[in-house]
This record gives structure tokens, C-alpha cells and sequence, in this order.
């Protein structure tokens, strides 16, 4: 290593470190008990180390929120404390105690309790058997055999507990069939019924609704003023900032800033997570000409409708709701995921009608759900095997893929949307959720569609990934595709969105241009009471359902 090597190494190390208070001067520090310590613990994966805390400590009584860009260690930091990653050293204490490293077990056992986004749960099994994994019923005098009378009364405290209605989860319908809000909050239910000394949520909300939401930074709250601790990992910043008595910001594995509540704005916050600047973007205004590209006439499917609505060439279309409102039945239906059962759909002036997805794709419409992992990926197999899923009959010759060829098509399509990436060759699974969306988005551009639908299509990314695919749609629609997007985030809506539509029990009850959408109308709007008492019902029976948005489940969007 040269000199001027040397001393640029040394300055950026210098740079990395937190600026503001160190971890003995830390808010609300004294007096307060330490319920985690960490002494020099740190991470490599081959010659890139991705976690090094030369020390942190987690005090009791507090929500400690966790920011940083994916890639910058949150989640290394997470597995570390509950044992899922096995650290390469250092030290780590809960409440006085040495966790063994790489033991989930022990890291249970001393009090610690993760709740994952990536929803962890056996598909097969009921709500009540996934609750009760690994733990016995306390009421249960069986010493042996199963008391699944004493396990389906705590499932269902567990769930009453965290603040959900009694009996609005069907305690014996296989996970699997559940849509993701409502698997998001059974993992909090386990977390939570571990009654734990310290509670880690990762991106607890990131499939909820504002009401759900609340819920959950309630429940964190709760856990805090008994004296546990709650490291809260987020990527809506306006959550990490409302809830967290302290923030710590991640980059690149290291701790670059420990702020209290009065310091952590927004903008400081950006500032470090990326190590400068984002540009926001200007709120666009309403699209007053193009020609309608799909239009929406007393549209019907389970759980859904009479929808009337029209999109434009060139239009982002916004779909807001709470939670159970229909948000993802809508563009399930629309891309023919979930069959409608009655109305008019036209498409590019000719009749719509879609009985699967295949007919989606076929008439040039594109689906990014908001499970991709689940729907939208194979994460075992190769980038390039991913992207190009949906141009094979064009780079295959004769109904023989050439390799050659998918693998120069799949570079162009990863680059054209910025996957960073060693090599298409790798598996899409080892993408952050960041790059894995890109890479979702590359696939639809390459199909060049008409109508792209977005389902939650900035969960699980950071705030720098977020600006990325905003200006991916922005190109989208710039070229003529019209652009129709389902979030519970409503900042993502007012910021990227020329209209929002508002959903309520299944049916649209407002249309707002962007220049009188603001939070509270939305909210207005989405909370209202329905003026029909339910959807309309096709005579002949229900439809085929998809999995992710089975009717009559509490949670379904």
C-alpha cells in the first residue's frame, strides 16, 4: 500500500465514525440498565467484512432505531444478535450474560426474540401450528401427546394480545393461503409471545396499512415502557423517527452516526446513509390529455367491485386504501391473477378479459407484486435465468435457447436498471431487496408492456433504492405505458402518482388529481363507510382465488 493510500484509508476511516455523541454519552444513558453490549464484534463475508462495531451498547426502556441503505450491515447486525448469523468474533451480552455465537436457541433463551420480514413461516401448517412452534401450550396438564385445544386458545391470546380482533384470523387455514399484511403480523405475534428482553423488528410494517402500522409502533412502545428493548430496523424514515428514542445509522458495516430524537431529521439521516445528498422529487401534476389505454366498467371479482376507472397512456395511476380495502385485488385482477366475475374491461380498445396471468402477458400487461420473493422470483436460479424469463421466444431460435444470447440479453437488462451485481451467473436470492426489485423491473421493461402494475414495489427498499425505481417508472411512463401502482405508503403515492384512486370495502370512493390529494383526504376517504354493504357476488359460485389474496382473511388488501 502506498503512502497516499495510507492516508486516504485513514481519512475515511476517520470519516466513518459516528459524529455525534459516543455510546456513554448516549440519549437517556444514565441510570438506564444495559440490556445488550457489544465489544469488537464484526462480520466478513470472504475479503469483505460487512459488520465491524468496535462497541455499541442497547440500552433498557428504549426503541433504537436502525437505518442505512441495503448493504450497509442492518441485517448482519440483526442475524448477529438473534443467532442466525454466526459472527467471526468479538463479544456480545444480554442483560450480563455471553451469547454463544451462531445460536438461535440461545439467543431465545436469554430473552431475544427477531421478528424477520421475510415472514419465516411453514406454508403448510395452520395459523395455530406456526404459532406455536417450538413452545407448549402453558395451560396445557399434557405431558405427551398435543393439547391442540390448549394450543388454539393461545393462539389466539397471542394474537388478541398484539391487538387484533378476536377471531379475525381463521386460526386453522394453512399460512400459505394468507396474504402478506396478515403473515406480517402472525410473525409479530410470535415474536411477541416470547415476551422478549430485546425485541428485533425488521421492517415490521413494510407490508402494513396506517392503521396495522400503528399498531405495531404501539406494540413497540408498549415493550419499551416495561422496561425491554426494541431495536426497530425500518426504511420509512418517518416511522423509525416517530417511534425511536435514538437512531444508529449503518453504512458499509459501521456505525457512521448514534443520534437522539431531536437530531434525527430526515435530510441528517439521508445524509449519512448515503454519505451526501438525494435530490427529491417534484410532485407531478395531473395528466389532462392521452388517450385511455384501459378502462375499468362495473368490474367485479371475489372481494372486489363494482370498479369503475380509467388509465391513460403515459399516466401513473395511484391506488390507495387500508388494509381489507382491495388495493392488491384490483391489480391482481387487472393483470387476470384473480379472475373478475362480471363487468367490462377494455384494453387498448379492445375487450379485456383475462382468465389467468399468461393472458395478462400476452395482451402486453406486466405485474411486479409485492411479495417477490415469494412471487415474483426464483431465488435459487441465476440472474439471468430471472430477466429473461419473459423474452425467451425471442432470443431462443427456433425453440432452442442459445445461452450465448440469454446471457448478453440478461446484461443488457440488468444494466439498463442498474442491478449491482458480480455476475448474472449468481443467484438472484443474493441480490439485497433493492437490486432483486430492479432486476423485477428490468424483466418488465424487457417485455415492453402496455399497462405495468406495481404492488408495493418499494417494500424492504432504501430510501436511495426508492429514488431508483421512481425514475424507472417515471421512464416507463415517459414512454407511453400507462402506470397503475398499489401502496399503503402515501408518500410514495402524492410523490410519483398524476392521480390517486381511493379504495374502500372493494370499491373505488374517490379519484383525486395530485393537485388535492394531501394524506388527510386520502385517509378521509379510505376510512369512510362504504355506501353498499358488499361487494357484488357472481351467482354462479366464487372464482379462483390466488393465494395471495384470499378473500375473507383479515388483512387482505
Amino acid at each position: 500500500m502506498t503512502q497516499s493510500q495510507s492516508k486516504a484509508q485513514s481519512k475515511a476511516q476517520s470519516q466513518s465514525k459516528p459524529q455525534s455523541q459516543s455510546q456513554s454519552d448516549s440519549p437517556d444513558a444514565p441510570g438506564r440498565a444495559v440490556t445488550a453490549r457489544l465489544r469488537g464484534v464484526h462480520k466478513s463475508y470472504g475479503p469483505t467484512r460487512v459488520l465491524d462495531l468496535p462497541e455499541l451498547d442497547l440500552y433498557a426502556g428504549q426503541v433504537v432505531g436502525v437505518v442505512g441503505e441495503n448493504g450497509a450491515g442492518k441485517s448482519t447486525l440483526m442475524g448477529t444478535l438473534a443467532g442466525s448469523v454466526h459472527r467471526d468474533g468479538g463479544e456480545i451480552e444480554i442483560d450480563g450474560r455471553p451469547l454463544v455465537p451462531g445460536s438461535t436457541a440461545a439467543a431465545q433463551q436469554l430473552g431475544v426474540a427477531l421478528v424477520s420480514q421475510e415472514f419465516p413461516l411453514v406454508g403448510q401448517l395452520s395459523v395455530t401450528e406456526n404459532l406455536m412452534l417450538g413452545r407448549r401450550p402453558r395451560a396445557s396438564r399434557r405431558r405427551f401427546l398435543v393439547d391442540r385445544k390448549a394450543q388454539r386458545a393461545e393462539a389466539a391470546a397471542m394474537l388478541t394480545d398484539i391487538g387484533l380482533p378476536p377471531d379475525s384470523v381463521p386460526l386453522g387455514r394453512e399460512v400459505r393461503l394468507l396474504p402478506a399484511p396478515t403473515r406480517q403480523l402472525l410473525e409479530i405475534a410470535k415474536g411477541w409471545g416470547r415476551a422478549p428482553r430485546l425485541l428485533i423488528l425488521d421492517e415490521p410494517t413494510s407490508s402494513l396499512g396506517p392503521v396495522e402500522a400503528a399498531l405495531v409502533l404501539a406494540l413497540a412502545r408498549r415493550l419499551a415502557d416495561e422496561g425491554g428493548t426494541v431495536l426497530f430496523i425500518g426504511h420509512r424514515l418517518d416511522e423509525v423517527r416517530e417511534i425511536s428514542d435514538r437512531v444508529l445509522v449503518l453504512r458499509n458495516g459501521r456505525l457512521v452516526a448514534d443520534l437522539d430524537r431531536a437530531q434525527a431529521d430526515e435530510d441528517r439521516l439521508i445524509r449519512e446513509m448515503v454519505g451526501g445528498e438525494i435530490s427529491h422529487l417534484a410532485p407531478k401534476e395531473a395528466l389532462t390529455e392521452g388517450e385511455v389505454l384501459l378502462g375499468l366498467s362495473q368490474v367485479t371479482a371475489d372481494g372486489l367491485g363494482p370498479v369503475d376507472l380509467e388509465i391513460r397512456r403515459g399516466e401513473i395511476l395511484g391506488v390507495a386504501g387500508l388494509m381489507g380495502s382491495g388495493r392488491s385485488r384490483l391489480v391482481h385482477t387487472v393483470a387476470g391473477a384473480q379472475p373478475a366475475t362480471g363487468g367490462q374491461m377494455v384494453l387498448d380498445g379492445r375487450r379485456y378479459r383475462p382468465r389467468h396471468a399468461m393472458d395478462g402477458v400476452a395482451a402486453g400487461v406486466a405485474l411486479i407484486p409485492e411479495d417477490r420473493k415469494e412471487q415474483a422470483l426464483v431465488l435459487f436460479a441465476p440472474i439471468k435465468a430471472n430477466v429473461t424469463v419473459g423474452v425467451l421466444r425471442e432470443i431462443s431460435s427456433r425453440g432452442v435457447l442459445r445461452p450465448g444470447r440469454q446471457r448478453a440479453e440478461a446484461q443488457r437488462i440488468a444494466e439498463g436498471v442498474n442491478v449491482r451485481m458480480q455476475s448474472v451467473d449468481q443467484p438472484v436470492g443474493s441480490l439485497s431487496g433493492g437490486n432483486q426489485q430492479r432486476a423485477i423491473f428490468g424483466r418488465a421493461f424487457a417485455a415492453k408492456p402496455k399497462l405495468l402494475l406495481r404492488d408495493a414495489p418499494t417494500r424492504g427498499v432504501d430510501v436511495g433504492a426508492k429514488a431508483e425505481i421512481y425514475e424507472l417508472v417515471d421512464r416507463a411512463a415517459a414512454a407511453g405505458t400507462a402506470v397503475l401502482v398499489a401502496s399503503s405508503e402515501l408518500e410514495e403515492l402524492l410523490w410519483i402518482c398524476h392521480r390517486i384512486a381511493v379504495m374502500n370495502h372493494g370499491r373505488v370512493v374517490a379519484v383525486l388529481d395530485r393537485a388535492e390529494a394531501t394524506k388527510e383526504r386520502i385517509m378521509t376517504a379510505a376510512a369512510g363507510t362504504a355506501h353498499d354493504p358488499g361487494p357484488a357476488v357472481d351467482p354462479a359460485g366464487p372464482a379462483e382465488v390466488n393465494p395471495s389474496t384470499e378473500p375473507g382473511t383479515w388483512g387482505a388488501a
